[in-house]
């Protein structure tokens, strides 16, 4: 071989080293070099391994790259994953990101335990621990296995989850597919539903209309799940299956009207891009500012509860909090988000009122860097931490009793100060000898139903010493029973050691005579309970608001259900954004049929409810246009879509304007027709069938009912 032979057969070696030196990426060949010499070298084009697939010069794995998830080019918007070939929020299961790959970190040799953990020569990687072999848990499988955990003479594969070795080593799922429980299933896109191994959309299919095999029956469409005469707001009937025309590639302003490769649907047309703020996410244009399925980035959902704002996902916060990246912040006290999310008070300062200050202000004191009022935080009552119990309130810095109606607490016990005579007017004030405390002041004279003997307060209905008088008292064997004595009580009261009680009231003897009620309880139908403050219930001895309170809404242990909240005493659904309660329900008033415009505005027959009015409803392959059934494949004044005139001397044909009809169809006065089976146009155009007759094969004939034939 002559010297420019060896270098020419030199460069080309390195070249083919440079190819196959790809690998790591699956390059197995490029050429194919004979053994006649260099001259018969024959261009084959890079060939990658099994299961990989080349795009931009590189083979790849396209059901787990980012860069090309299922397809070459498709990439993943930020943050997604590629699972099983479609892009995914999250990686599934027990599985990590780790640099843009889910990975199991229990056998993946690169990535043992922990991403970025790679295991020496020689081991494998087993529940998440570099060692020897994998156990008696995982399956060891070798090198000439396609495993994606590979990278070894050998490795561990979990045989009940790994797509790569699914039931047994080798055995990879198909794309689209995910291993589980062993088998490889069907792995669907968000939206649709597995049904009989197929991926299907319980929205709008016909033979799966909100659940897998329940089919639609005849004339009706499923639309938002449900199986309906006529389509929902903004979708067209084709061939019984609701479709948005406006965004649809397969029926892109007209039924059947597929746009062709490269192209999206956007506001009905077949075009190279989306329309003015509108982005194409495989295919769809969608408004990422607002659209919940795609916030701010194609495939990026936001999560229960959030809805999309600008682009961004937003809790909706209660009364006093703000959003601040995704979390309800107090902008009062919060130390990261003082005043404004994200200004955060810096080292040695607090959070006080919406303000970092050195210290907090007047009457308020630092707990764990938050400004909190010891005087009245049940959470901090007294001292930073010091948390009051069930039923107290936190009253000048220290719990005390929570006491009922007309009671104050003094030195941990309720005290009335209308008629107490230690504690007439304040805690503490005691009345005078010969004094009486009468609404709050001592007094020779006594409040309402009692009488002032000798300075004393006497109810004359029950003293036996003052019985109907001051100073009359009854003979031994007699009580005072509403003023006069007698030998028993009156109804409903009892003989208490010679005084008549009412046992259902009585403090001193609730339910039984001495039966004395603990300090904090009322005597309430013979039974000592808490007495809880205005506006509360007694619920199982906690005092509840039955207003506001969920698990005690309107009535004691009445919860309300997930998603709904208390108000007014009433369980009421919590609504998001666009949506309005409608006797319990959350309605979109600007499409639903029943509620169009208003909760219970029904729209009627042949009507839908479209942007909160009732318009026309149109039947299969109609579109409604300003009011008025539309045929988008033929009509000129219509021709596409709602608007679209054709020139003059031009038809409409399939829905594009053209200057002839498209095959089988003929220009009848500019519209096309089909002669075979256009009654009004039968055989020729102007040819109309006669009442009881069809158009068949371009021939009127006699149209028969069911069960019955057609002779002569």
């Amino acid at each position: 071989m002559q010297p420019t032979r060896w270098v020419l057969w030199a460069a080309m070696a390195a070249m083919l080293h440079a190819l196959t030196g790809c690998t790591g990426n699956g390059v197995v060949g490029g050429r194919a070099v004979s053994d006649a010499g260099i001259d018969a070298v024959v261009d084959t084009g890079p060939q990658c391994a099994t299961g990989l697939r080349l795009c931009d010069n590189r083979c790849v794995d396209t059901q787990t790259s980012r860069d090309h998830c299922g397809f070459c080019g498709d990439a993943c918007p930020g943050g997604q994953v590629c699972v099983a070939g479609v892009c995914a929020i999250s990686c599934p299961g027990s599985q990590r990101q780790c640099n843009g790959l889910c990975v199991s970190l229990d056998t993946d040799r690169a990535n043992c335990g922990a991403c970025g953990n790679a295991c020496a020569a020689g081991q494998v990687c087993a529940n998440g621990a570099c060692t020897v072999d994998c156990g008696a848990s995982l399956a060891t499988c070798g090198a000439s296995d396609a495993g994606a955990d590979a990278g070894g003479d050998r490795y561990c594969a979990n045989l009940q989850t790994d797509r790569a070795n699914c039931g047994g080593c080798g055995n990879a799922c198909a794309s689209g597919q995910i291993c589980t429980a062993g088998a490889c299933v069907v792995s669907c896109v968000t939206g649709q539903t597995v049904c009989g191994g197929a991926c299907r959309d319980l929205q709008s299919d016909v033979a799966n209309c909100g659940a897998c095999g329940n089919a639609c029956g005849a004339g009706e469409v499923c639309s938002g799940g449900m199986c309906r005469v006529s389509c929902g707001s903004g979708l067209s009937n084709c061939d019984g299956v609701c479709r948005d025309l406006q965004s649809d590639l397969s029926n892109c302003g007209a039924c059947g009207n597929t746009c062709t490769s490269g192209q999206v649907c956007s506001r009905g047309a077949c075009v190279t891009s989306c329309g003015a703020g509108l982005t194409n996410c495989t295919g769809t244009c969608r408004d990422l500012a607002s659209d919940r399925a795609n916030c701010g980035a194609c495939g990026t959902v936001c999560g229960a509860g959030q809805v999309c704002t600008a682009g961004a996902c937003v809790l909706s916060c209660a009364d006093g909090q703000t959003t601040c990246s995704g979390a309800c912040r107090d902008l009062q006290n919060d130390l990261a988000n003082c005043g404004a999310c994200g200004n955060a008070c810096p080292s040695g300062q607090v959070c006080s009122r919406g303000a970092c200050t050195v210290s907090c202000g007047t009457g308020l004191t630092n707990c764990g860097g938050t400004c909190r009022e010891l005087s009245s935080d049940r959470a901090n009552c007294g001292a930073c931490g010091t948390a009051c119990g069930d039923g107290q309130i936190c009253a000048r810095g220290a719990c005390v009793v929570s006491c009922g109606a007309g009671q104050v607490e003094c030195s941990g016990v309720c005290r009335d100060l209308a008629s107490d005579l230690a504690n007439c007017g304040a805690c503490g004030r005691a009345c005078a000898a010969g004094q009486v405390c009468s609404m709050g002041a001592c007094v020779v004279s006594c409040g309402g139903g009692l009488t002032n003997c000798s300075g004393v307060c006497r109810d004359l209905n029950t003293d036996l010493a003052n019985c109907g008088a001051c100073g009359v008292m009854c003979p031994s064997g007699q009580v005072c029973s509403r003023g006069a004595c007698t030998v028993t009580c009156s109804a409903g009261l009892a003989n208490c050691d010679g005084v008549c009680r009412d046992l259902a009231t009585d403090l001193g003897n609730c339910g039984a005579c001495g039966r004395v009620c603990a300090a904090g309880q009322v005597c309430s139908r013979g039974a000592c309970v808490v007495s809880c403050g205005a506006g509360t219930t007694n619920c199982a001895g906690v005092c509840r608001d039955l207003a506001t309170d969920r698990d005690n809404c309107g009535a004691c242990a009445n919860s309300c259900a997930d998603g709904q909240i208390c108000a007014a005493g009433a369980c009421i659904v919590s609504c998001g954004a666009g949506l309005t309660n409608c006797s319990g329900t959350c309605r979109d008033l600007q499409n639903n049929n029943a509620n169009c415009g208003a909760c219970g505005n029904a729209c009627g027959a042949g009507t839908v409810c479209s942007r909160g009015a009732c318009v026309v409803s149109c039947g299969g392959g109609l579109t409604n246009c300003a009011g008025t059934c539309r045929d988008l494949n033929t009509d000129n004044a219509n021709c596409g879509a709602c608007g679209t005139a054709c020139p003059s001397g031009q038809v409409c044909s399939a829905g594009a304007c053209t200057v002839t009809c498209g095959t089988g169809l003929t220009n009848c006065g500019g519209v096309c027709r089909d002669l075979q089976s256009d009654n009004a146009n039968c055989g020729a155009c102007g040819t109309a069938c006669a009442a009881g007759q069809v158009c068949s094969l371009g021939a009127c004939v006699v149209s028969c009912g069911g069960g019955q034939t057609n002779c002569s």
